[in-house]
């Protein structure tokens, strides 16, 4: 790497870390409910993207609006016949995935099937909780993505408000984008009946197996899973530093200033860690997860532990559908002279 690209990648990670900073006390100050996925909001929308921060950002937002509405439609109108929701849920979400391998809006795609499930999850088992819990959700979300896209506009990194929405025809139907998006919504749906057996937050495995299921092929799917679970090691080691120097001197601003730095590290190791930059989102992701808790839950790994077994249960499923469903790869194709292997969207993560 270069001089001037270590430098850029620095600067990035500089930048993106102050924003989860700022986003974590405005959080703090506006007592919202769900600081935490705030501040990972933010880090997700500065430290990696397709188009520009601001694109990803928008996209967040409105599919995860528009995947707030339809699980709370589905949770409100189909609580009491899960068969049926079940059925609807698997039918959107490969509409959603379909959407996904075109490119058209891939991003916004994504979080919508993420958190169809998510909020018919919430809505299904609180149904009292289901519309306080959305707002409190959108909220952070929208936080979130407001301070990043302010830092980065003061900083004057990025100015282009225009909007990718990609070119490739939706119509005629693709066979190989219908096949894996078929795939991925069995498997979801497979992993959420799993994890209600074994007592695991469905919502957890859920968001693993979206995410490892659009690999290209199983191999793939494999690394990318090994990498989840680096990246979750990585914040947990980094968080049990925080969790022991904030018990000795118990300081919002210490605890803040941990938070920034774990945000640089991870963001500088998405920037540069090549094959293994995946790791450093997750990290970057999963660290302010545990860390910016309540004081109750102040020294608790159970959203890493939760996490984990997520990840193992959604890289099982995963592996188990993939490697029987007809026509999903189990390798990359060698490259000829005219022809590449096919790729997916860029590397996301919610």
């Amino acid at each position: 790497m270069s001089t001037a690209t270590s430098r850029e990648a620095t600067f990035h990670a500089l930048l993106t870390a102050i924003a989860s900073l700022v986003c974590f006390v405005v959080s703090e100050a506006l007592y919202l409910e769900h600081t935490s996925l705030a501040v990972w909001t933010t880090f997700l929308v500065m430290a990696q993207y397709t188009f520009t921060s601001f694109q990803k950002g928008v996209e967040r937002v409105v599919g995860r609006g528009v995947g707030i509405i339809c699980g709370l439609v589905l949770a409100t109108w189909f609580n009491d016949v899960p068969l049926v929701a079940l059925g609807l849920i698997g039918v959107l979400l490969t509409a959603c995935f379909y959407i996904y391998f075109s490119g058209r809006l891939a991003y916004t795609a994504l979080q919508a099937g993420l958190y169809l499930v998510a909020m018919f999850q919430i809505g299904h088992y609180e149904p009292t909780r289901a519309v306080p819990e959305a707002k409190e959700l959108f909220a952070a979300i929208v936080l979130g993505v407001v301070v990043a896209d302010v830092i980065t506009w003061l900083a004057g990194t990025e100015g282009d408000v225009r909007i990718q929405l990609g070119n490739v025809p939706l119509w005629p139907i693709r066979g190989e984008w219908i096949n894996q998006s078929l795939m991925l919504a069995v498997t979801v749906l497979l992993t959420l009946v799993a994890a209600h057996a074994i007592g695991l937050p469905p919502t957890t495995a859920a968001i693993s197996v979206l995410l490892l299921t659009i690999s290209p092929h199983l191999q793939a799917l494999i690394q990318k899973g090994e990498l989840r679970i680096a990246g979750l090691l990585l914040a947990v080691i980094w968080s049990l530093g925080t969790f022991l120097i904030v018990g000795l001197l118990p300081y919002f601003a210490l605890l803040a200033g941990l938070v920034c730095l774990g945000q640089f590290v991870a963001t500088h190791l998405t920037v540069t860690g090549g094959k293994y930059s995946y790791a450093g989102l997750q990290m970057g992701l999963v660290m302010p997860m545990v860390v910016v808790a309540e004081p109750a839950d102040f020294g608790s790994f159970t959203p890493a532990i939760e996490r984990l077994a997520g990840i193992i249960l959604a890289l099982g499923a995963s592996i188990v559908v993939g490697g029987l469903w007809p026509r999903f790869p189990l390798a990359a194709p060698p490259p000829t002279p005219t022809t590449s292997p096919a790729a997916l969207p860029g590397e996301i993560d919610v």
